[in-house]
């Protein structure tokens, strides 16, 4: 796909872990799936593949390339679902305060304590 000649802004994606990334699009930043755990971290996610607990584990060896502090102001949250760890954690989740939240009809309705919350569908 080709970008088109009159396209005038400024874009970059700086990735920090897994699904987490920063998109600076002519100075807004957007924030995908943030995680910001420290590592090593092992959760059981058995129960998602339909198997008995302790069976199947997922384990983030390495933390993100930079930490919750070190981010750049972030004016949205752009979350793929709030139900898996891999997308949003315990530290991540401290982004979704006081800030516009888009994610799954679902998710919003999971976070509608968040007030900035809404749902985007396909």
């Amino acid at each position: 796909m080709a970008i088109p000649e009159n396209f005038k802004s400024t874009i970059t994606i700086t990735h920090v872990t897994t699904a987490t990334a920063i998109v600076d699009i002519d100075g807004a930043k957007f924030i995908t799936d943030p995680i910001f755990d420290e590592a090593p971290q092992s959760h059981d996610r058995s129960h998602v593949a339909g198997l008995k607990p302790g069976e199947f584990f997922l384990t983030l060896q390495e933390g993100p390339a930079i930490s919750i502090k070190q981010l750049p102001i972030i004016e949205c949250v752009l979350l793929s679902h709030e139900d898996h760890i891999d997308n949003l954690d315990e530290t991540g989740r401290q982004l979704l305060i006081g800030r516009r939240v888009i994610t799954t009809p679902d998710g919003a309705k999971n976070l509608s304590n968040h007030p900035g919350t809404c749902a985007i569908e396909p």
